[in-house]
């Protein structure tokens, strides 16, 4: 299945401004009209005016016609505007700072084998659809219906027996180094729309920079030695540091997705119990846990959390390890835990058998996110640990508004608001009493006709950044003694939440781990991007380079990861070391 080239330069306009309409993203009629020449294919378009949108917002400026042209290379974008003297703000096109990070690659479990150059990582490596969160190196020769900036590398060949499956066992050489203003600062550090136009990280920059990069260790679908991606799944754990981690008799969360009722797109008990099995071996004695949701599902209280989770599969007789909720049972057993230097909160609210437990292994199932555009390890960690109340302090930033035109009056809103916000009125369109409101995002997801919208009350980056500040209350105390292993398999594009799991979007990845949560944050979504959308699914006619949950979602999910760098919880430099 091939997207269509559209050939009628109007028709175009009206991909990307039903495009902007949809996503309530202002833009002018002159950039509409620039973005019509620069591709051919309908989701190329949308992706364009997603990409220009994102980084206007990222910077503070207007999304006008100047700045559009600058993010093409045809002129500049303007710099930042400044309240005070301060360093301008590199152009898109700048060249990053530094040397491009390296790839490793592994045969089998042998040692590692370092990438010929640094230069052939960079070449290998994908341009990054936004900025400023990863740079973009010299774009390759591309079809006349490709704008620059997507410019794809050759993509992963695919074996004839596995059409869905990365034949290569090594994958791309993925490496990332953070972008420098010409002060040395950040790039885009403190930009996130924020009312303190430049907040100083928390870390010297200078140290960010010469610290060597995170390893994130990546066990692809395929395997040479026809080895169970099981088994490879444990070996990975072991790579990344579990016998440091775990000390004799240690209390070791496994904090995981239990999956709503119906869904199937968590990670399965099967890599659950592998995962328990190297924990026992290390000493340690391994729980199960989640916090409670707020919203009406199967898991909003521990008897019935614990009931979807053993029909999900997690029984102590197909994983070998109890089931506990950190936060009690009706969410309110939680530890004030503080936090300093962050931008919203002094403290926040994580569950308390998380806070009591000694160590953590975090499992996530890599997807798409209605809120956050992106879910992995920080919004597993961050949302899936902080107990109900802090979950509505995090979702407090945005606020659904439904579309009146496209409202069918069936309901689904109604159904699955958890604070009975939202009616449908006597004119046959979903109302919503925002007295109520808490801004959860369920409605946005559950209906079907795209009737629902999210308004903003401040900024997209905020509940990010929240979500970022519970992270660091969650693994608080736990410095060395926290492992992350992230499943980029069936990556459907909405959460786990859901009683239904769509389409996997791009084909299945592998699996990564990593002691650092933000390198394999980055990894993760790297990985991703350089895949190619699946025909038939939401993401269909994305090719290699295109940010496909930006694209999806409208919302840039990378925001909770440079936040992250930015206040010591990691670095996005990393070396990806591949098991076969």
């Amino acid at each position: 299945m091939t997207e269509e080239r559209i050939d009628s330069h109007d028709d175009r306009v009206e991909i990307l401004r039903e495009k902007a309409r949809r996503e309530s993203i202002a833009v002018p009629e002159d950039v509409l009209q620039y973005l019509a020449d620069k591709a051919a294919l309908a989701q190329t378009l949308k992706g364009s005016l997603v990409r220009v949108h994102t980084m206007a917002a990222v910077r503070g400026v207007p999304l006008d016609l100047a700045f559009a042209r600058g993010v093409y290379g045809d002129e500049e974008p303007e710099p930042v505007p400044e309240p005070e003297p301060a360093a301008s703000v590199a152009p898109a096109s700048a060249p990053a700072a530094g040397a491009q990070g390296v790839a490793t690659g592994v045969a089998g479990d042998d040692a590692p084998r370092e990438a010929a150059s640094a230069d052939a990582a960079a070449t290998a490596a994908a341009a990054a659809p936004v900025a400023p969160v990863a740079p973009q190196p010299a774009a390759a020769p591309q079809p006349a219906d490709e704008p620059a900036f997507l410019a794809p590398p050759a993509p992963p060949a695919v074996a004839d027996d596995e059409p869905h499956h990365i034949a290569a066992p090594e994958p791309p050489a993925v490496s990332y180094e953070p972008e420098l203003e010409p002060d040395g600062t950040l790039f885009g550090a403190g930009s996130f729309a924020s009312a303190e136009p430049q907040v100083a990280p928390v870390a010297p920059v200078v140290d960010q920079v010469e610290a060597a990069p995170a390893t994130v260790w990546f066990a692809p679908m395929r395997t040479e030695k026809k080895q169970s991606l099981v088994a490879r799944a444990g070996t990975l754990l072991e790579r990344a540091g579990l016998g440091d981690a775990i000390e004799e008799g240690d209390l070791v969360a496994v904090k995981l997705h239990f999956g709503e009722e119906g869904n199937t797109g968590f990670v399965h008990p099967i890599y659950v119990r592998e995962v328990v099995k190297r924990i026992r071996e290390a000493g340690g004695r391994p729980f199960l846990t989640d916090s409670n949701t707020l919203y009406r599902g199967k898991r909003a209280n521990a008897p019935q959390h614990i009931e979807c989770a053993l029909r999900n599969g997690f029984s102590f007789a197909t994983v070998d390890a109890p089931i506990i909720i950190a936060d009690g049972l009706d969410g309110r057993e939680s530890v004030d835990v503080e936090i300093e230097g962050f931008d919203h909160f002094e403290s926040v609210r994580i569950g308390a058998a998380a806070v009591h437990a000694d160590a953590m292994v975090v499992i996530t199932h890599v997807k798409g996110h209605e809120a956050t555009g992106f879910g992995g390890a920080m919004k597993n960690v961050g949302m899936g640990l902080g107990c109900r109340s802090a979950k509505q302090r995090m979702h407090a930033d945005f606020e659904p508004h439904p579309d009146a035109e496209k409202c069918t009056a069936c309901g689904r809103c109604v159904q699955w608001c958890p604070v009975d916000a939202i009616t449908i009125g006597p004119d046959r369109v979903a109302a919503v009493d925002y007295e109520l409101c808490y801004g959860c995002g369920e409605c946005v997801a559950a209906c079907p006709f795209g009737a629902i919208a999210i308004n903003w009350k401040t900024d997209e980056a905020s509940i990010q950044e929240k979500i970022v500040e519970h992270v660091a209350g969650a693994v608080k105390g736990k410095e060395g003694k926290v492992v992350y292993l992230s499943f980029i398999t069936n990556v459907t594009p909405d959460c786990d939440c859901w009683h239904f799991s769509d389409a996997a979007v791009v084909p299945d990845i592998g699996v990564l781990a990593s002691d650092d949560i933000v390198a394999i944050e980055q990894a993760s979504y790297d990985l991703v991007t350089e895949a190619v959308g699946l025909p038939g699914t939401r993401g269909e006619g994305m090719g290699s380079g295109v940010d496909k949950f930006t694209e999806i979602t409208g919302i840039d999910g990378k925001l909770a990861i440079a936040y992250a760098e930015k206040h010591g919880l990691g670095t996005r430099r990393y070396d990806l070391k591949t098991l076969g």
